[in-house]
């Protein structure tokens, strides 16, 4: 367990000695529980090929009797026997190649299983195939206290090169820390208990980054560090195709309501955004850290960034939107077309089989968003425009038709409260028809 792992945005605490040597507990939006474990065993000596085997199998144990609760199971050992010596070095090897190798997906899957194969000749189908998901070796020698310290001096200088540390609290630092493990074996250290520590001893504050970085993974990017992933890559429309709408429900919603409720639980109030993703899932991440649950976000673009607490204060910051109020229902729902640089609206007729706009809240802008103030303007002129429609009509719900950027739809999700239930849809260019995508209901 290693500074920079203490760091980590979604390391939670550990406990020495608890059920194995060493336990760290991470945030994991998408995991059953919400939460998973990294396990460490530590030995001082080298171990004989049965021995290890003996290790791996109480590691497989483990992940049979409480499926899905471990991240990785790691044995910390000084030295492996010769002739499995590979076993330390390719999977650390073919783990540190796949950011690289990521554009790639066949070479990445051709490493992968090729490693697999390996394992399984070594140990047999169930370890062999269970030390490629779960299980890593990490070769360190236990040094004595000063070599120890001189690398958690190491570890801080490099976690923290921007600040002017007197490096003569570094042995008092990691004597705190190390005290406090000893002390309280058996009992969980949460991460504030533990930067705490540190910084008492160092006599200086860490400058931790208080904004949360959450980093939408899809089809073709890998997890930045420092950062909360939410895995949307199941809803990045490879091929055209994208799930049901209760797919959507089951699988995006709850993992990203998951990160809003663990982010205010530890007083996250501004978001900052990173990946690639579809409109449908830009506006869910804004309305799942919307407005009202106490939440900023700085959304990405190509220029910079755009910060939902970026307010208009002129009326020349309005943005020239052209807007259509309806003058009924489509069967008892309301229909909006929002617009940027292109008007969906006869899409929209098309799809729904519709012959006039009256039918349909339209709303249109000829010109791109230059910046964050005007998004936000946009975004009030906009939720006016349908609080109004829904006001006048009392509509069962809202079909939501957006052409326009992704950071638009995120700032317009951030502020969506107060509707009824809106259901989202997405464009297909190739076909030129819509499919229907989440339903989001405050």
């Amino acid at each position: 367990m290693t500074l920079p792992a203490i760091l980590d945005p979604a390391f939670e605490g550990l406990i020495s000695e608890g059920l194995e040597d060493l336990e760290a507990r991470f945030f994991a939006p998408h995991a059953p529980h919400g939460h998973l474990l990294n396990r460490y065993q530590a030995k001082s000596g080298t171990l004989t090929r049965g021995e290890l085997i003996k290790v791996f199998n109480s590691f497989l144990l483990f992940d049979k009797k409480f499926p899905k609760v471990a991240r990785v199971h790691a044995l910390v050992t000084p030295a492996l026997p010769k002739e499995l010596e590979w076993i330390g070095r390719d999977p650390a090897r073919v783990h540190r190649a796949r950011p690289f190798y990521q554009p790639f997906p066949d070479v990445c899957n051709a490493s992968n299983q090729k490693l697999r194969e390996d394992l399984v000749e070594e140990f047999g189908a169930e370890i062999g195939g269970f030390f490629a998901d779960f299980i890593d070796i990490e070769l360190r020698t236990f040094h004595d206290r000063a070599t120890a310290e001189v690398m958690f001096s190491s570890n801080i200088l490099e976690a923290f090169p921007n600040l002017n540390f007197n490096q003569r609290r570094f042995p008092a630092a990691f004597s705190a820390l190390f005290d406090l493990i000893a002390k309280e074996r058996g009992s969980m250290l949460s991460k504030k208990r533990l930067i705490e520590v540190i910084e008492e001893a160092l006599g200086l504050g860490l400058m931790l980054k208080e904004n949360l970085c959450l980093h939408l993974r899809s089809d073709h990017n890998h997890l930045p560090p420092g950062t909360i992933e939410i895995d949307a890559s199941g809803f990045s429309g490879i091929d055209g195709i994208f799930p049901t709408s209760q797919t959507w429900l089951s699988n995006l919603v709850p993992p990203l309501q998951s990160a809003a409720n663990w982010a205010r639980l530890r007083n996250h109030q501004r978001i900052e955004l990173s990946g690639a993703y579809r409109l449908s899932t830009a506006f869910t991440v804004g309305w799942s850290f919307r407005s009202t649950l106490g939440f900023e976000l700085n959304i990405p673009i190509r220029s910079g960034v755009w910060a939902t607490d970026e307010h208009p204060s002129v009326p020349a910051q309005q943005p020239p939107w052209a807007m259509h109020i309806p003058k009924r229902l489509v069967n008892g729902r309301l229909v909006v077309s929002i617009g940027v640089l292109r008007d969906p609206k006869e899409d929209v007729k098309t799809y729904l089989g519709l012959s006039e706009d009256e039918d349909i809240l339209i709303a249109t802008l000829s010109i791109p968003l230059a910046a964050g103030v005007e998004a936000q303007a946009s975004v009030q002129a906009i939720k006016f425009a349908v609080a109004q429609a829904v006001s006048q009509f009392q509509p069962a719900g809202i079909d939501l038709f957006f052409v326009g950027p992704a950071a638009l739809a995120v700032a317009l999700g951030h502020r969506w409260n107060a509707l009824p239930s809106t259901q989202l849809y997405e464009f297909l260019a190739t076909d030129r028809r819509y499919v229907p995508t989440v339903v989001l209901a405050n």
